[in-house]
């Protein structure tokens, strides 16, 4: 009985053997990147404020909420505008009057003067008085027009869509010119900023190769690298800016990012992912040779899509088990039949 299972177990053994799939370890050349964190930052963000005097009266946005381009976000109290306005709107019609008066006056002085029945000097007189009131009616048109504004600065408008990031002010507050009402960016367009040594900014401005990856691991692309043309004279760095695409809208301003930048090329040692075993902390592969797997210790770099560097432990050409799984097996009874034998 004993000789029987011996002889099956060898039978499996080598029929493992056969079915054994592996692959030769081999140098590729990759990119060579270098690691900085990034910030994000919006490319349309501003602060509103104030261009009037007033309370605020009412505010129709909170933090948080989504604007509408255009859209009133808060008013401010507007009695003494909308009376300035009523007075500039008295003056205009007062200022008009006169001056419809003044023109049939100025046209039957002129058709008198061609008649020369009047003197020079009367009708000199007369024409003054007509451009008196016509530059009064200027005026008050200008003033009235100035009003209108200070009315519509009561209303305090998005100048774009976007989501509100910081209040201000608060209900019955006060406000002057110039006081920041609130702030706001459009989530669609993104940037991130990273801040990078002389040496590393040179080989970025030749190759303009870089990618973004989230607090979550998602990589993006970026549409376009812009390096700023001086370095800062206090860090001696230079500044590179990564224009995001328009679908990207998990990054919020002030998020921080990495930021791979190649530099150059280098050749790797990659095998798959899915040949590598984990042992508690330890990470290994089948390393199989004439048919015969063996567990060997490696020491793994960066992952490159579905592959993975080896650092050390593995030479180039060495064939790896692409199933750890059958690999162990097929190791187990091998381990098996030689002690039973």
């Amino acid at each position: 009985m004993n000789r029987w299972i011996i002889s099956l177990l060898y039978f499996v053994t080598c029929f493992v053997q056969a079915e054994l799939a592996t692959y030769s370890a081999s140098y590729e050349q990759l990119p060579l990147e270098r690691w900085f964190d990034g910030t994000v930052e919006a490319v349309k963000q501003s602060t509103v404020s104030a261009e009037t005097k007033g309370r605020v009266a009412q505010i129709f946005f909170d933090i948080g909420d989504t604007v509408p381009a255009g859209s009133v976000i808060l008013t401010l109290v507007s009695n003494e505008q909308r009376e300035a306005l009523n007075q500039a709107e008295a003056k205009l019609s007062e200022a008009q009057a006169n001056f419809e008066a003044q023109s049939k006056e100025y046209e039957r002085m002129e058709t008198l003067y061609n008649k020369n029945i009047v003197s020079k000097s009367d009708w000199d007189k007369v024409t003054a008085r007509f451009n008196v009131m016509k530059a009064q009616v200027i005026s008050a048109e200008a003033a009235l027009k100035t009003a209108k504004e200070q009315l519509s600065y009561t209303e305090i408008r998005a100048p774009y869509g976007g989501v509100v990031s910081v209040r201000h002010v608060e209900l019955g507050e006060a406000v002057f010119p110039g006081k920041p009402l609130m702030s706001g960016f459009n989530p669609n367009l993104m940037r991130v900023h990273v801040d990078l040594p002389q040496k590393v900014a040179d080989s970025v401005r030749k190759l303009k190769k870089a990618r973004v990856i989230s607090e979550e691991g998602v990589e993006i692309i970026p549409s376009k690298i812009v390096l700023y043309p001086v370095a800062d004279p206090a860090t001696s760095t230079v500044r590179a800016r990564l224009e995001l695409p328009e679908s990207v809208t998990s990054l919020y301003p002030g998020e921080f990012v990495k930021v791979p930048f190649t530099i150059g090329d280098v050749k790797r040692l990659l095998i798959p992912i899915s040949c590598v075993v984990y042992r508690s902390e330890i990470s290994g592969v089948y390393v199989v040779k004439d048919k015969i797997p063996s567990l060997r210790q490696v020491r793994l770099g960066q992952h490159f899509g579905n592959k993975i560097e080896v650092a050390a432990g593995l030479q180039e050409g060495e064939l790896v088990a692409l199933d750890p799984i059958a690999a162990g097996i097929n190791l187990h009874h091998a381990q098996s039949r030689t002690s039973h034998e």
